[in-house]
């Protein structure tokens, strides 16, 4: 890639390149993120429109809080069992609303630790606050 092509004006997202310079050697620009720039408002959308479903689905008594924050969170059955330290088959049982119910504490604290939520927001289904485009960081 050139140097000209290098250059996004990004700068919510800053990243390091490598490009071919005006005079043939090849080093480092800072640049703005591409993607961030053209793709970060979808994202943000989809996961908006993702959550509302998620939480329909809970309304209508389909899936439990443990599956809303699992989809939520990406996050497969066997990665969920690991992380919480709870056998696959249970965890597969907490997916449905009538074994929710009947959680322990104990287990529900589990839950809340992977999923980095209190207990209240698994209960409540509540993710917590909506990250905006402003507050995109570069770190």
């Amino acid at each position: 890639m050139k140097e000209k092509e290098g250059y996004v004006d990004c700068p919510e997202q800053q990243v390091i390149i490598y490009v071919e310079k005006e005079n043939g050697t090849y080093g480092p620009i800072q640049t703005g993120s591409y993607i961030t720039k053209n793709y970060i408002d979808d994202y943000f959308l989809k996961r908006k429109n993702l959550e509302a479903s998620l939480q329909e689905q809970v309304k209508r008594d389909e899936i439990s809080p443990v599956k809303f924050f699992m989809v939520f969170e990406d996050l497969t059955l066997s990665e969920l069992s690991a992380r919480t330290k709870i056998p696959t088959r249970k965890v597969r049982k907490h997916l449905l609303p009538v074994h929710f119910n009947k959680i322990s504490d104990d287990l529900l604290n589990r839950y809340a630790i992977v999923f980095n939520i209190s207990v209240d927001q698994l209960i409540n289904i509540n993710p917590g606050p909506e990250l905006t485009n402003a507050e995109v960081d570069n770190k």
